[in-house]
């Protein structure tokens, strides 16, 4: 998954493949794309946020008191939509992917369904629920990193260090474009 290549210090560089920075890349996407749609969703419901909040209270409390609840819930779509747009261009890969994971574990929780621990699923009519795949490639995306295919892989890449040779009178000097 990545190239290793060591410079003539004792730092080892390591730069991830393309094949695998493209591959993290398409597991962003439609993930991060999955939670802006979400978000979407609850802004078009009847009534808009104040509905989606007005329909996810009496499960929400179950959890929480009822005025953390309400103000999660009305933070939630604003929230799937930053975390959404990051994970998309790779802005704070790692801890957006950990935000969602989180995310993914309480909404998972909270609909109680048995479908988490291997029975079928009657709403969706799947031996598993689809939050536990959307919560493998979060945290695959977390544990792996952006790729260089993002924002992070372009500001945060490692640089290229230049060794001046031995007996070079300009040691002080780097060259342009290094």
């Amino acid at each position: 998954m990545a190239v290793e290549s060591s410079s003539s210090t004792t730092t080892t560089i390591i730069h991830p493949s393309s094949p695998a920075s493209l591959g993290l890349l398409l597991a962003r996407v439609p993930l991060g794309l999955f939670f802006i749609v979400a978000a979407i969703q609850k802004f078009r419901m009847e009534k808009g946020v104040a509905g989606f909040v007005e329909y996810s209270m009496p499960l929400a409390t179950k959890y929480m008191s009822e005025n953390l609840a309400r103000q999660s819930l009305n933070a939630l779509p604003y929230a799937e939509i930053v975390l959404g747009l990051f994970l998309i261009a790779g802005l704070l890969t790692r801890f957006t992917a950990a935000i969602m994971a989180l995310l993914l574990i309480s909404f998972t929780v909270a609909l109680g369904s048995a479908a988490a621990f291997g029975q079928i699923d009657p709403q969706t009519k799947m031996p598993f629920h689809p939050n536990l795949v959307f919560l493998g490639t979060a945290l695959a995306i977390m544990l792996c990193g952006p790729g260089w295919m993002s924002v992070d892989g372009m500001l945060f890449r490692p640089r290229r260090r230049w060794v001046a040779p031995p007996g070079d009178e300009y040691v002080n000097e780097r060259p342009a474009g290094l």
